[in-house]
Parts: structure tokens; sequence; C-alpha cells
């Protein structure tokens, strides 16, 4: 295969694999509510601040700020004021909370037990393996883009300008 065939069908394959139940559910605990909820649970902490919970699931302040809110309206979390500094707020995780979390957490956990199940311990292990590998390539793979973008940089005589700008 050329590097165009493998990039598409890699591509082609994540596209697929994006669509799965599995991705979608896992996807939740990665962004959004239920991230901040999952962050808040798994935090070691009983309070964590708004600030905290945007840094951790990678949003702005304000997209942190309506998640709270929602969460808030569903019963999930509550604000309170931050003993040690009475001008911030700190966000709690309710018992109510809590549970439609352990829900969602076990909902996850039956869809990934299904799939180990259809695909077996091997493959289990073998994309295991492949998808560690990428995870730990990442930083070479920031590094490359960067220096690919200083080269672009470079060539065309600055940052922003294009070849035919000077």
């Amino acid at each position: 295969m050329t590097r165009e065939e493998l990039r598409a069908e890699l591509m082609t394959q994540l596209w697929r694999m994006n669509r799965m139940d599995m991705i979608e559910l896992l996807r939740e605990f990665i962004e959004g509510e239920t991230a901040a909820l999952w962050f808040m649970a798994s935090a070691g902490k009983d309070r964590v601040s708004p600030s905290q919970i945007s840094d951790e699931i990678r949003v702005s302040r304000a997209r942190a700020a309506n998640i709270l809110r929602s969460l808030r309206s569903k019963g999930f979390v509550e604000m309170e004021i931050a003993p040690e500094d009475r001008r911030k707020m700190d966000v709690v995780l309710t018992p109510r909370g809590r549970r439609f979390l352990e829900e969602k957490y076990a909902r996850l956990v039956r869809n990934f037990d299904a799939y180990v199940e259809v695909l077996g311990d091997a493959n289990i292990s073998e994309l295991s393996r492949l998808l560690k590998l990428t995870a730990d390539s990442n930083d070479r793979l920031q590094e490359k883009i960067m220096q690919e973008k200083i080269m672009q940089e470079t060539a065309s005589g600055g940052p922003g300008r294009k070849q035919n700008d000077r």
C-alpha cells in the first residue's frame, strides 16, 4: 500500500470507529457534562473549582460555566463558597450526580466487556499495544508538526507571510 492508501484506510477505520456505540459512550467521559462529573468523582477531593474542571476537560471557562449550570439544574452538582477564599466558588458532586455517573460508567463497562468478548483476548492485547504506541507517539507527532510549521514560516519569510507577500 502507498502512504496515501495507508492514510485513507486509517482515516476510514477511525471514522467507522467514531460511529460505534462504545466510542460514543466513551466520548461522554472525555467531553461535556459526564466528563466534568467523572473528573469530580476521580479527583480525590470533595470539592473542585470551576477552573479545574475547565482545565481538566479542556473547555473554555464559559463552556465550563454552561456545563455546570446544566449539571446544577439536574441536581448533579452544587456550588458552594470556597472555604479558603469566600470570593470563589467550589463545585461539589451530589449523591444524585454520583449515582448518575455510576450508572453511566456501568453501561460503558458492559459495552467494553462485550467488545473484549467479541474480539478476543489476543486481539484486544494487540489493539491495546497499538493504541499505547499511538498515545505514546503523540509528543513526537506534535514535535514533527511544529518543526514543519517552522520550516514553512522560514520558507515564506516569517509567521503568517506567504512567499508572494514579500
